[in-house]
């Protein structure tokens, strides 16, 4: 099944409905290892639902088809001088927008910029009754009732089928640079990450790479504002080396990607989303589970971990809770089942979804079982 227009798309759904068969959304197949496989589902490809709707600079909107490439949306943006704030990851060639959205991406300026979520204006979607929904507009203060958009954020393709969506942009600074603090043990890197977080400057970028005990500090700005902002950085610290623009475009195109964290065979990748004043005990109790090898984003609110994978997942989950944090296993392959993807909800936000699903899908015609 590979709908090309929105039409198609609502026949589709339909004809899923009636034949009682569920359906598993896929574009460019850069998230495919992300929540659990869905071997008994229909693949609608939605590859040909591609291109820019409406670019409009002056308003600084975005509508865009889902499967449009995120490069080709950043390349756009680019000769406009604007950029998608939320630095979001590519995990892969191919990477397209509404898988990116669908699984809620975010990169390493999320902790000051805000998450993928936060730049969705508003979307047209097919909901499993194959019925066409507008939601939200093409404004920043937007009042037009429930955020039902927002909802699919993250969703992985369970509520609907996104057709187009609409985002929020923000201008592009015109430089960066980076400090490099090496040296540092991980409660010292904290305590720095901390004190920086509450800094003026323009910081967008605050991480930990533990293999080589280094912390980076990102700031973006004018040409004007940046070398002073990143020389008092570096006075603070009493140390560190600074990476030019190109130098610092590198590293955190790196780091957008996993810290440049990959799982090899036998190893598994899991990515924890968590209080950064929990941080330091979350990595001592994995610490404690098995050797690993680890690095935090997000001034300490994100933490990618590679460990064996005869490490229970179970135990994973259990830390991320213990920490106000959330857990999601990263499958070493496609075809791995990756039952235990997900950090298990609470029942009260279990029983919110459950209902949210039946509004929008009570035949269950999204439900594939990947989320």
């Amino acid at each position: 099944m590979a709908p090309a227009t929105t039409d198609e798309v609502v026949e589709g759904v339909r004809q899923a409905g009636a034949s009682g068969t569920s359906l598993a959304l896929r574009a460019g197949g850069t998230k495919d290892r992300l929540g659990r496989a869905t071997p008994a589902a229909t693949c609608m490809d939605l590859s040909a639902l591609t291109g820019i709707v409406t670019y409009e600079p002056d308003e600084l909107i975005l509508i865009a088809r889902p499967a449009t490439p995120l490069a080709q949306v950043q390349a756009l943006l680019a000769e406009g001088s604007q950029h998608l704030a939320f630095e979001p990851p590519f995990w892969g060639p191919g990477a397209t927008l509404g898988g990116t959205i669908g699984v809620a991406a975010s990169g390493p300026r999320r902790f000051v910029a805000g998450a993928a979520r936060d730049f969705v204006l508003g979307m047209e979607l097919v909901d499993g009754r194959g019925r066409v929904i507008r939601a939200g507009g093409r404004v920043v203060k937007n009042v037009t009732g429930y955020d039902l958009w927002r909802s699919m954020v993250g969703a992985y393709g369970t509520l609907g089928v996104m057709t187009e969506i609409c985002l929020k942009l923000w201008p592009r600074p015109e430089t960066q640079s980076t400090l490099a603090v090496g040296g540092l043990s991980r409660q010292q890197a904290l305590t720095q990450m901390f004190a920086w977080s509450r800094r003026p400057e323009a910081i967008s970028g605050l991480s930990y790479t533990a293999g080589d005990r280094t912390l980076w500090v990102r700031v973006e700005g004018s040409t004007a504002a940046v070398p002073p902002q990143i020389e008092s950085l570096r006075c603070d610290a009493e140390e560190g080396d600074i990476l030019d623009e190109a130098a610092s475009l590198v590293h955190w195109e790196r780091q957008r990607e996993g810290g440049g964290l990959q799982s090899a065979e036998g190893e598994i990748l899991y990515r924890i989303v968590l209080p950064p004043s929990r941080a330091d005990v979350a990595v001592t109790a994995l610490e404690g589970l098995a050797e690993c090898r680890w690095c935090l984003d997000w001034a300490g609110g994100l933490l990618w971990v590679v460990l064996p994978q005869t490490s229970p997942a179970s135990a994973v989950h259990e830390i991320a809770v213990d920490n106000r944090g959330v857990a999601a296993r990263v499958g070493s392959s496609a075809q791995d089942p990756n039952e235990d993807a997900f950090t298990p909800l609470s029942e009260p936000v279990a029983r919110l979804n459950r209902t949210l699903q039946q509004a929008l899908d009570p035949q269950g015609v999204f439900r594939s079982g990947r989320l």
